[in-house]
């Protein structure tokens, strides 16, 4: 199971202090909840300011809560992320607070990609054998297991210092 940093390491949660299209982020709070086998929640509450109204803020977090991914758990399970509806609170003084809840849910991806290349090897767009397009899949999940490892480690360790500037 993904645990809140992956999650928002994985959604490319902004810190206090970013700025997303002229709104601050004055603080974020990512938490995480098992719901049934294979699906989790990750309640949040993003708080920003800036100039904008409501119609500016909206703009601002399309990009943001439209985002999908997959990613692996510790014990490299594939999980599908996405955001759910969200509610906005102003608070005053042009600051927003942004409430809703992520979810993750297991997905079979080993599958799916097994499925999707003997679909191309039938129509001809892929000249490999069952043991090479094997391969392949276990190539490509190989591949993209690193590139998820880099990408969570480095916001991991923007996370840190962020935590360890604010205790400072």
């Amino acid at each position: 199971m993904p645990f809140a940093d992956k999650f928002r390491a994985m959604m490319q949660m902004p810190f206090p202090g970013d700025f997303l299209e002229g709104f601050e982020v004055v603080s974020l709070e990512v938490g995480h909840e098992g719901r049934a086998p294979g699906q989790y929640a990750y309640p949040f509450r993003l708080r920003l300011r800036g100039a904008g109204g409501l119609a500016g803020l909206r703009a601002a977090l399309k990009p943001l809560l439209a985002r999908r991914c997959t990613t692996f758990s510790g014990f490299g399970t594939p999980y599908q992320l996405w955001f759910g509806r969200t509610e906005i609170e102003p608070e005053g003084n042009a600051t927003y607070s942004i409430t809703g809840e992520g979810a993750g849910c297991r997905v079979h991806l080993r599958e799916d990609l097994a499925r999707f290349s003997e679909h191309l090897a039938e129509g001809g767009a892929l000249a490999a054998g069952p043991e090479e397009r094997a391969a392949l899949v276990e190539g490509y999940i190989a591949a993209y297991q690193k590139e998820i490892a880099r990408q969570v480690g480095r916001y991991r360790r923007r996370i840190r210092r962020a935590e360890a500037a604010q205790s400072e």
